[in-house]
């Protein structure tokens, strides 16, 4: 069974550690659905939605 993780860029983790006033490993914890806190929910949800935002910017032909 495959582990539960979101993926995102150390940009997009910084952006988050910033938006969210906390700190990366707390950030990466998160992502790696090892803490589900109300605050991991929130990064959690807020990565999904990076996600598809630069999903949306592709341009299909």
């Amino acid at each position: 069974m495959q582990k539960k993780t979101i993926q995102i860029s150390s940009t997009q983790k910084k952006e988050l550690a910033k938006r969210f006033e906390t700190s990366l490993t707390t950030v990466q914890l998160s992502l790696d659905y090892y803490n589900n806190s109300e605050l991991a929910k929130k990064i959690r949800q807020s990565a999904k939605q990076l996600l598809i935002d630069e999903a949306n910017k592709i341009n299909p032909e």
